[in-house]
């Protein structure tokens, strides 16, 4: 376990580097990265582990060369981030709902290059928190290619860019590299590319250069960050350039997140009561009497510590979580549903 964390953060650290227009560079002592063949490279940005140098030195060079390549395609929005592509012949911009949020507004674009441009913004579904943006120019910008988030695996390598706190001076998009976490069948990819405020709307790809999701969210647990998956948008890829707004689901009256089974708080760890049957919970393994010990990587102990993740979710969503049954942990992925208070 240890091993793999240095891997991550060494490799974390080269790929912030290469963000920064550093020349590729194998460590001190290192053997050539060309005696790691492609296949066995393959093998392991599928999700295995390097086991010698010259294999994390074939890693760096290819990290820091597809930096370059999708770099001049990741661009800054106030406060945001987003991805150019083609399609049909014409630039349009990849982003997040919550950032664009209508349809018809002017969106300022800034470059990694400098350039200055500006976009309509078109759709926008916040319930999958995708938006579309029309480029305004005539320009030969560059793009990136559009992959297929269905395809993704867990513990599969994949390389996040945005740019956090907002676009700074001398500063390119910094890349951060790290691994899916989760891919679900509905709802957000999870990785552990640390991302920030800013990052919002930029780019998720695999380490083919394609883009697989779009920075969404960042949970309780700053590990476990949030990526709409590019499927969604592009299952929706008419409506959204048709100028089409999907509104998200609002709660009524009282209603509230939950897992399908109340919770009981008092003294420690809280405890799910009945579990319908047939329901969600139920086929997910969930049954009364056990206790709640993590959501999604956090430590849970009271009320607070559930609302406090829980608002950072919706209906749908699916998390991660460790309960207590018969003096041994089990883990669970359990589906959001919305309840109402009584």
């Amino acid at each position: 376990m240890s091993r793999s964390l240095c891997t991550l953060a060494a490799l974390a650290l080269t790929a912030a580097l290469g963000a920064q227009d550093a020349p590729a560079a194998q460590p001190p002592g290192a053997p050539p990265a060309a005696e790691v063949s492609a296949e066995r490279l393959r093998e392991i940005f599928a999700g295995g582990e390097p086991e010698s140098v010259a294999e994390l030195a074939a890693m760096q060079a290819h990290v820091q060369q597809l930096i370059q390549r999708v770099l001049p395609a990741t661009v800054s929005l106030p406060g945001a981030s987003g991805v150019l592509v083609e399609r049909d012949g014409a630039p349009y911009l990849l982003c997040a709902a919550h950032v664009t949020l209508a349809a018809d507004k002017a969106i300022r674009i800034r470059m990694t290059d400098g350039r200055r441009l500006t976009g309509t913004s078109l759709g926008a579904n916040h319930r999958s928190d995708v938006s579309l943006v029309r480029v305004d120019s005539d320009d030969d910008l560059p793009a990136v290619a559009i992959g297929k988030s269905a395809e993704l695996a867990r513990g599969q390598w994949v390389l996040m860019l945005g740019h956090p706190s907002g676009r700074k001076q001398g500063r390119t998009a910094p890349a951060r590299l790290g691994r899916v976490l989760r891919v679900p069948e509905s709802g957000y990819l999870v990785t552990d590319c640390t991302m920030q405020g800013g990052d919002s709307g930029g780019p998720l790809f695999d380490m083919d250069g394609r883009v697989v999701g779009i920075n969404s969210r960042i949970s309780g647990n700053l590990a476990m960050n949030m990526h709409a998956p590019v499927d969604a948008l592009m299952a929706e890829w008419q409506e959204l350039l048709d100028g089409k707004v999907t509104e998200s689901r609002r709660r009524r009256g009282r209603a509230r997140l939950g897992f399908g089974s109340p919770l009981t708080y008092g003294e420690g760890c809280p405890v799910f009561g009945d579990v319908p049957a047939d329901s969600a919970a139920q086929k997910a393994g969930l049954r009364a009497g056990d206790r709640l010990f993590e959501i999604d990587g956090n430590d849970i102990e009271t009320r607070r510590d559930v609302l406090r993740i829980l608002r950072e979710l919706r209906a749908g969503d699916k998390v991660a979580v460790v309960v207590e049954r018969d003096g041994k942990g089990v883990e669970l992925e359990l589906e959001l549903v919305q309840e109402t208070q009584r």
